[in-house]
């Protein structure tokens, strides 16, 4: 009897093994080292290229990624390499690249003369005459009174270029100045001084700006060496004060400004349009939009002439428990139009509204409609950095309910890159996307990836596995009977 239990506990031990192996195969993760990521897990893919000669690239996302989403934070977006592997990447906001250019910019110059040995500052009594537009007219020294006068200083108006005056009429738009070209007088082929610099944008301020020698020396054979300019870091200034701490002062021939302009590039807009069904009250129209979109300004695009429509736009309000439907909650109020007038198209611009996602949409409007206008989101895309590793091309994956995020701070994927470095990121390419087939990325798709080709092997074994263990235990169970009822096993 000892026996008999023995072996009877020893196929039920069977037993339960093949059951907890077909259970382990039977739940995704459990048998190939937690949950599935692969591209054939997402909904969308499309295809991205880089050169090949850079590690670090960029990807601004395109708009089929925000349309395609399943998250409003974008934690479905995963990039994989050739061979399926995930590559680590960051989600930033675009770096817009600074471009700079320069020009140069004659300053205007007027001598200041002082009683001998008073170079330090202007004399008192100076009498500087300006125009509207800040330009100096002159600059009067007081008559000297049985005192030899001789130069001290120089006083210069440092105007853009005619292109740029009108741009830069104001002070924060005025070029930066980093720094100034001397022209010697055609009667000095040597000269040595050191001078001092200050600045001041009103005449009666002055600060200091920086100290610097000049210099031109010319040997016998006629080869010059020169240091003509005071360099400095940009700084936006209109007029300047030229010193001298040694040397003899000199009315030098010109002075040249040399001016530095930063621009950015302006971030690119996406826009969606969205067409309307009817809302909740009134009447209400309601837009279904990706909740992955990050709008930041709204419109509307009517399909008749001769229209102004003031409207709210914005989100019902969902309050747990509220019966009442069709409160609204507004981001956005303004009077939306088109007209003709005189021939010339009239259309109202769009309204910017605070950073907002939302997978439906509310027009409110506070006239009556004279057709269904058609809404427009518009957003700044991000940009993705990612490590060019693996073997390309790559792939950009998205679309998946309950996918947990991937990227990662940009230091971990971008380390000790600074902005101007990030800017200049070689730029990948993206190709057009691929949907795969309905059902994929959610709940049906992880229970059909299963069925993968690795997992379709797995599977095979097990069902051979169990196979063999069943016809085990039915042999020892016969065994068993066989010996409890005396005759000779089989």
């Amino acid at each position: 009897m000892f026996v008999f239990l023995g072996r009877r506990r020893s196929a039920g031990m069977i037993l339960m093994l093949s059951l907890a192996a077909a259970a382990a195969v039977a739940t995704p993760g459990l048998a190939v080292g937690g949950p599935g990521d692969s591209p054939d897990d997402y909904a969308h893919l499309m295809p991205v290229s880089v050169s090949g000669r850079q590690a670090v690239v960029q990807l601004q996302l395109p708009r089929e990624v925000y349309l395609g989403a399943r998250s409003n934070d974008l934690r479905d977006l995963r990039l994989f390499d050739a061979a399926g592997t995930p590559m680590p990447f960051s989600l930033v906001e675009r770096v817009r690249q600074e471009q700079v250019s320069k020009s140069t910019a004659p300053a205007a110059v007027f001598p200041v003369r002082a009683p001998a040995g008073a170079r330090q500052g202007l004399p008192d009594g100076l009498q500087i005459r300006t125009r509207e537009d800040g330009a100096v007219i002159s600059v009067t020294a007081p008559a000297a009174r049985g005192v030899r006068d001789e130069l001290a200083s120089l006083v210069l108006d440092i105007q853009p270029p005619a292109q740029q005056a009108g741009a830069n009429a104001r002070e924060k738009e005025r070029p930066a100045v980093s720094a100034l070209a001397l022209t010697l007088p055609p009667a000095l082929d040597s000269y040595n001084a050191r001078l001092a610099l200050d600045t001041s944008d009103d005449l009666q301020h002055w600060e200091p700006l920086t100290e610097a020698p000049v210099s031109w020396l010319v040997n016998s054979q006629g080869a010059s060496v020169r240091k003509d300019r005071i360099e400095f870091a940009p700084r936006r200034f209109r007029y300047a004060r030229i010193a001298w701490l040694e040397g003899k002062p000199v009315e030098f021939a010109a002075i040249a400004a040399e001016l530095v302009t930063s621009t950015r590039a302006p971030q690119p807009w996406e826009n969606v349009v969205l067409s309307a069904a009817p809302g909740k009250a009134g009447d209400d129209l309601v837009y279904a939009a990706p909740l992955a979109i990050p709008v930041q300004a709204v419109g509307l695009v009517f399909h008749t002439q001769n229209v102004v429509l003031p409207a709210q736009v914005g989100q019902y309000r969902e309050q747990p428990g509220l019966k009442r439907a069709g409160d609204l909650e507004p981001v956005a109020s303004a009077t939306f139009y088109q007209l003709t007038q005189n021939g010339q198209g009239r259309v109202s611009g769009d309204v910017e509204v605070p950073l907002t996602h939302a997978a439906q949409w509310v027009l409110r409007p506070q006239a009556k409609l004279l057709d269904r206008p058609e809404l427009r989101l518009l957003w700044k895309p991000a940009t993705i950095v990612f490590v060019a590793g693996g073997k390309g091309p790559y792939t950009l994956a998205f679309g998946r309910d309950g996918a947990q995020p991937a990227y990662q701070p940009l230091d971990q994927v971008a380390p000790g890159f600074s902005p101007p470095e990030l800017a200049a990121l070689e730029q990948a390419r993206s190709g057009t996307p691929i949907r795969q087939p309905e059902g994929t990325g959610g709940a049906t798709n992880r229970l059909a990836g299963v069925f993968s080709r690795r997992e379709f092997w797995l599977w095979v074994l097990l069902l051979c596995g169990v196979a063999a263990l069943a016809l085990m235990a039915w042999r020892l169970t016969r065994q068993l009977k066989d010996e409890s009822s005396g005759q000779p096993p089989a």
